[in-house]
This record gives C-alpha cells, structure tokens and sequence, in this order.
C-alpha cells in the first residue's frame, strides 16, 4: 500500500480538508475527541499539544492509499485496521487524539489520518525521526501479517513488467520517438528529461492506469530508468539506437561481410563475427552472432557492460532488433567472393586469383571468437 507520513504544525484548515474530500469523505475512526466539527476539534488538539511545549510540530499527518492491485477489496472497517495498526507500531496509543476519514474521490480509496503526537497527559509518544521510513515499514509488517502485498512487492512486479515491455520496445524502436510510441501501445507513458550538455538525460516509466492527477502532488506514480534497473542506462539506449540506424543505413548498399564491416568501419564502428564452432580456415563456417559497437566505446570503461551492451563487443545483432537476423542469414549467403568481378587497384604483378584469394582470407578471418577459444586462436595466428 502506498503510504505516507509527516509531523508538522497544523491548523483547522487541515482536518477541514480531511472531513471534506469534495463531499465524499467519510470520518471512520477518531479518538478523544469531543467535537464533531473540525474546528471545534483543531481547538482540542492545540489545547492538549500545548502541554508540551518542547514539541513544534505536534501533528502527525499522512494517508495509506489501496493500490488497483488491492482495490477495492478490503471493507472499510479491514482498511481501519491495517491503518490503526500501523499507527500503534510508530507510538500511537489510546490516549492520543487523531481523527482518520475514508477518501472516495481519487481512483484509489485512501485514508487520510491527524494524529496528536502529544498525549492526553502531555507525553510526546510519537517521535518524529525517520517517522516517514518507519510508517512504511510498519504498514508493511501489517499488510504481511494479514496476507496482503506491500508497496515494495507491488513495486518489484511493476518494475519487472516496465523493464520486460521496454525491452521488448527497444527492439522494435530506431529512436525515443518510435520508443514512445511503442510504449504507449503498450499501456505505458515514459517522460523524458534533458540538459544541455547531454540532451536526453533520464527517463520515468508511468503506468497509463496507475496515473491519478489528484494525488500528483502527495505522490508521484511511476518510475526513475535508474530505480526500474540499475543495468540499463540512458547511453546505453542512445548508444542502441546509434549502432541500428547506422546497421540500416549500411545493409542498403553493401552486399557481403566485407563491404559490411568495411563501411561500418568508415564510421566509426567495430564489427566482430562470432562463430558457433572453432574457425576453420579457407572453409565456410557458420555464423552464431554478429557484434557490433562504437570503436571508441569498446575495451575501455567509457561505457561498461550493460543490460544489453557489452564492453568489449558492443550489440549483439542478433537480440537488438528481430529483422537484423534476417540480415545475417543474406550476408552469409552472399559471402563467397566472384574472382571475374575483383579487378585490381593499380599496375601490379599479382594476379586477380592471387588478389581474390587475398580477399577471400580477409573474409573468412575471425574477428571475434568465444572468450574460450581466444588462446587457441591467437597460437594458430602466431604459427601462420
């Protein structure tokens, strides 16, 4: 359940606002008052908070919200429960005056609580350090008590859900403004924030259904990129889009592998072929996955590894975009080299078959290969 609490000095406008609620608020609990009407009960309160003047702020204010993972499951008198509960955990006793009403008006029902943290007999049993952190963990312990999710379980499965549907968006997205788009066919609105320096800096995920523009300011729905996982940044996003924009800009007018890495090379790429079994020279060998990222970004700590990014290797073609696949599989079969079409440079005493199977070397040379094999490979190169 989202929570909140606060100490803080009041005045009657705030137990006004607590009995109202556009109407539809419904004062379910209160205790050691005699009043019905706020103001006759702000001025029991001050009267009883004036017995110790040490404390300022003697109110303790806050809400417990069901989430749509709840709803509206609980009665009214459940959710009393899990509220006076948690209020006992954090020092509230039968001698303290608090008054708790039921809001209606929002998408999720809520109460809303004024407690006096100073006692009938002038004792501060409230104490106000980490008073927030400690109310959370005191609805928590309740909710688990009664079988019921906490907001840190729910949380976990919301992240969990963000992070599967954005992933699965990145891999059919060329930009943020296509990612937006896809997230939001998704039941997703991801806001954007920039700076000068960087352009786009951040991003918060909200879910489309948990949006309530009349807690915004109480609480604010969704998520940081940082909070949903802390292996996915924004350059790694950015950097994602650059690798397939220049991939689809490359596959346009190259036919081969080696056109292929070449022209990704020109601008600034590396491209590394991974191989399902140990290479074998001047033989076909089947291709497992293709790499590929920016030369500047790989080998060093400029970018490190993340959710979908490896340091040393960059993208794997394979996993950020399902079209790439297709790509791969018409490279390989346009690999083989036509000696008739390969005509040389300038005067030279070569000849075009020596030329041709001077490419066909190049082409068939290794750029990567499993981390297992790596030695073995280097000793062959040596031996060669």
């Amino acid at each position: 359940m989202n929570n909140s609490a606060t100490t803080r000095t009041i005045s009657k406008i705030a137990l006004e606002y607590n009995g109202n609620d556009k109407g539809t608020a419904e004062m379910i609990s209160s205790n050691c008052l005699l009043s019905s009407n706020p103001e006759g009960q702000y001025l029991e309160m001050k009267t009883v908070a004036d017995r110790n003047l040490n404390v300022k702020k003697w109110a303790l204010t806050g809400y417990i919200s069901q989430p749509d993972e709840i709803g509206r499951k609980l009665t009214d008198e459940e959710f009393l429960e899990v509220a006076t509960e948690a209020l006992e955990k954090i020092g509230v006793t039968g001698n303290n005056q608090f008054r708790l009403d039921i809001h209606n008006s929002t998408k999720q029902k809520h109460i809303h609580f004024i407690v006096n943290r100073i006692d009938i007999s002038g004792k501060c049993t409230v104490k106000s350090h980490d008073v927030g952190r400690r109310f959370g963990e005191a609805i928590r312990k309740v909710c688990k008590e009664k079988g019921l999710l906490t907001d840190v379980e729910i949380g976990v499965q919301k992240k969990k859900e963000m992070l599967k549907n954005l992933s699965e968006a990145l891999k059919t997205s060329n930009n943020f403004d296509e990612l937006l788009f896809k997230m939001k066919e998704k039941g997703f609105d991801i806001q954007l924030s920039s700076n000068v320096k960087d352009g786009i800096s951040g991003m918060r995920i909200v879910k489309e259904k948990d949006k309530n523009h009349q807690t915004e300011r109480v609480y604010k729905a969704g998520y940081k990129l940082s909070e949903i996982s802390n292996r996915l940044k924004i350059s790694e996003i950015k950097s994602l889009f650059e690798v397939k924009n220049a991939v689809r800009e490359v596959e346009k007018s190259t036919e081969n592998w080696k056109e292929f890495r070449a022209s990704l090379h020109q601008k600034g790429f590396s491209v590394k072929i991974q191989y399902k079994e140990e290479f074998k020279p001047n033989q076909k060998n089947e291709i497992q996955d293709v790499w590929i990222g920016k030369t500047e970004q790989l080998g060093n700590n400029k970018q490190k590894n993340g959710l979908i990014f490896n340091q040393y290797n960059g993208f794997s073609l394979s996993k950020i975009d399902p079209n790439f696949q297709n790509l791969t599989k018409s490279m390989s079969e346009n690999r083989e080299i036509s000696i008739q079409n390969i005509q040389p440079q300038s005067p030279s005493k070569e000849s075009v078959a020596e030329i041709a199977g001077e490419l066909l070397e190049e082409l068939l040379k290794p750029n990567y290969v499993a981390q297992s094999d790596d030695e073995l490979w280097k000793k062959k190169r040596k031996s060669r």
